[in-house]
């Protein structure tokens, strides 16, 4: 991947996008018909008001005992604390952002003492690190959003630095597909 390869490059302009007014039953349609867990809540003038997803749903159904409240709307729901990226924002740096917590994986004070000895190397910390993450960030250029990206489009980047044009077709495994061994 070319470090010139920036967010621009991988956004999804086409990505679905709330308003803070629709309902529960609405956001859900949409969430299912676009096969995806969340989506950027936007005011008619484009602006990023907070991020709408699945998790939020299930949430407010368990505190509610999952009877549905006909007059919860997605602004009721959405996070407003939202992580953003500028569609300027180099991919490397939103690739490390998605994979890596580097708290853990360089566990240090604030004056940069060591707070944890290990005989483990960088790459086998970083492997082993489980790093809570969005799955999904919205982009913005100019203050206004433009789309979102997820691992997927982060994942088609990454297939640049691979030199070979065309990829074999992956072999899909299904349960039934696999061949239960024989007594």
């Amino acid at each position: 991947m070319s470090a010139l390869l920036t967010v621009s490059d991988i956004v999804n302009p086409q990505a679905p996008v709330l308003t803070a007014d629709a309902s529960l039953p609405v956001a859900i349609d949409m969430l299912l018909k676009n096969q995806i867990n969340g989506a950027a809540v936007c005011d008619s003038e484009g602006n990023l008001q907070g991020f709408f997803s699945a998790h939020d749903v299930m949430v407010e159904m368990w505190c509610q005992d999952y009877i549905p409240d006909q007059d919860v709307t997605v602004g009721s729901l959405m996070k407003t604390d939202v992580v953003s990226i500028k569609a300027n924002d180099r991919l490397t740096d939103v690739m490390e952002f998605l994979a890596l917590d580097k708290e853990q994986l360089y566990p240090t004070t604030s004056m940069g003492y060591a707070t944890r000895l290990t005989t483990l190397s960088v790459e086998e910390r970083a492997k082993s690190i489980k790093v809570n993450r969005p799955q999904i960030l919205p982009v913005v250029d100019a203050g206004k959003y433009v789309g979102t990206v997820s691992r997927k489009e982060v994942l088609a980047g990454l297939r640049t630095l691979f030199t070979d044009s065309v990829s074999p077709p992956v072999e899909q495994t299904t349960a039934s597909s696999i061949a239960s061994p024989v007594a």
